[in-house]
């Protein structure tokens, strides 16, 4: 893979000096160009000697003088032109390998780039870092960084990651902490191996890099129906997930005090498990973790709260049906309450059990077509069908197993509503607003 250029806009430096679509990026004052991160950081300059390869293969070499941070007008097709590093590990837990056959070939890769940890705050374990990535890591400040930690016991996470690197995360992280990088850490909860004391000493531990360690995110194992030849595990239990939330508040008490911040969070799930309420909004503090499922209930609660007080008394005759997974269906369950005391709105919900993945898998995201298509049968016909966008392909209307939207509509006659996930949307989708 090499850098190459996709557009050039008319009004940057870049058209001026003939650079255009189709050209390579090689390198910006002697520095080779792998990716979006060494483009932006090089391109800063006042100064540049780039070096293009064009499209009948010339090698050129061109001097730019301009402001510093000036842009030079390109664009290009992805962030890593290089290649994307992957996982080395076997993780005990790894969602991919318990992927059934014959899905998409991208849901088979398994990413481990401090590149895209940086940009878009995908966890990596740091185990298969070579010098010259810290030395990347290190000289462009790329902070914050998301870490998959699960245990500083050095044996346990040898043991959780199956890679001999994995003993050396505690070095990690000291290194990262002397760079000044900001890190948020991920804890995948797997009874009986990195729970109970374990736990406690990785929290503790962690706390103890704070600034340089600014969030601790602590995740359930999620399991599903194909870990046939895996090692076995475990989910936690109602019971577990309640001392759980016991513990992580009591260091949350502790750090709040000492740091102004929780720094330790718990993922909704654990709450769902243990049947008990979500906490107020001040305990995610910024909501640093929203993407690893931490405090996505209490923002949608709380941005419901907000818009309760302009909801209608009374409505035209309107039916509707939110679709979601046996999870989402307990977090919107009150909310679902709520509008139908709306006179003339008739608002139902249907849980899909997750069938494909089986397991515990039981989270909105990862319902496929087939098992929306079993749920609905020839029941929901010319009736309004809500479901979020988040079970989709990111930009396509295509679910996991790559059935799109219009099949089902085809097949069960549904009428199917795509709604972005926020309260606002799917109040509005709901009274046709």
């Amino acid at each position: 893979m090499a850098a190459e250029i996709k557009t050039v806009s008319d009004a940057g430096i870049a058209a001026e000096v003939g650079i255009e679509p189709g050209d390579i990026l090689l390198a910006i004052n002697g520095q080779p160009i792998e990716d979006i991160l060494d483009y932006e950081f090089y391109a800063q300059d006042d100064s540049l000697e780039m070096e293009l390869q064009k499209a009948n293969g010339e090698i050129w070499s061109i001097e730019i003088e301009k402001d510093y941070d000036e842009n030079l007008g390109l664009e290009f097709d992805g962030v890593v032109f290089d290649r994307m590093q992957h996982c080395k590990n076997k993780c005990l837990f790894c969602f991919v390998d318990q992927l059934p056959v014959d899905m998409r070939a991208t849901l088979y890769v398994k990413d481990d780039d401090y590149r895209y940890s940086f940009l878009y705050g995908n966890f990596i374990t740091l185990t298969n870092l070579k010098e010259k990535d810290w030395q990347k890591i290190e000289r462009m400040r790329l902070s914050p960084l998301y870490v998959s930690v699960h245990s500083l016991n050095p044996e346990v996470r040898v043991q959780m990651l199956k890679n001999p690197r994995a003993d050396k995360i505690g070095e990690e992280l000291e290194r990262l902490q002397e760079a000044g990088i900001e890190v948020h850490t991920q804890i995948v909860l797997c009874p009986g191996i990195n729970d109970g004391k374990i736990l406690q000493e990785t929290i503790e531990q962690l706390a103890e890099f704070y600034p340089c360690v600014v969030s601790i995110g602590i995740v359930p194992v999620g399991l599903t129906g194909y870990r046939d030849n895996l090692p076995q595990l475990r989910t936690v239990t109602a019971d577990e997930a309640a001392e759980l939330i016991k513990i992580v508040g009591n260091y949350q008490s502790k750090y709040r005090a000492e740091t102004g911040l929780g720094l330790v969070y718990l993922a909704d799930e654990f709450y769902l498990k243990a049947g008990l309420k979500f906490p107020p909004a001040e305990y995610y503090d910024d909501y640093c973790q929203i993407e690893n499922g931490i405090g996505l209930a209490r923002i949608l609660l709380d941005e419901f709260n907000q818009i309760e007080p302009s909801l209608p008394d009374s409505v035209d005759a309107i039916q509707a049906c939110i679709l979601t997974g046996v999870s989402g269906k307990k977090v919107l369950e009150p909310v679902a309450r709520r509008l139908n005391r709306i006179k003339g709105l008739s608002l139902t919900m249907l849980a899909v059990t997750n069938q494909f993945f089986g397991g515990n898998v039981s989270v909105t995201g990862l319902l496929t077509g087939q098992d929306i298509l079993n749920t609905l049968g020839s029941n929901y016909e010319g009736k309004r069908v809500i479901i979020s966008e988040v079970v989709l392909k990111q930009g396509e209307d295509v679910f996991l197993d790559d059935i799109s939207v219009k099949d089902i509509e085809k097949v069960t006659g549904a009428r199917i509503l795509t709604v972005d996930g926020t309260a606002r949307d799917l109040v509005d989708t709901i009274l046709n607003r």
